[in-house]
């Protein structure tokens, strides 16, 4: 895959993650704010505490910040993206994230 192709498809994944955590938050009635940039998806809850989504262009990979640590994910053609270290789907990262950071509980994001 080309830097062009993974950002393109990058950029598709944030705006679909933004646009399915707006509708998770809608739905919980939980708030928050989120800020799509560039390569780098900003989720900045009640607390004030946050969760950063961003590109890595260099690596092929997706990042995910939150208090609880940092995960990396790789594309899988069969499996979607999945974390480097323990296999779990960045949908269902996503979720446990959300919850540590909003108290909301919500089935795994389709990416």
């Amino acid at each position: 895959m080309s830097d062009a192709d993974f950002e393109r498809q990058g950029l598709a994944l944030l705006a679909n993650i933004e646009q399915q955590l707006e509708d998770a938050m809608e739905a919980s009635g939980a708030d928050w704010d989120s800020d799509l940039e560039g390569t780098v998806l900003r989720l900045t809850f009640e607390d004030d505490s946050k969760m950063i989504i961003n590109l890595q262009a260099p690596l092929r990979e997706v990042w995910l910040a939150s208090r609880r640590g940092g995960f990396h994910f790789r594309c899988d053609p069969q499996a979607g993206w999945i974390d480097t270290r323990d296999g779990v789907s960045l949908g269902q990262r996503l979720v446990e994230e959300l919850g540590h950071h909003a108290g909301v509980d919500h089935k795994p994001l389709a990416l």
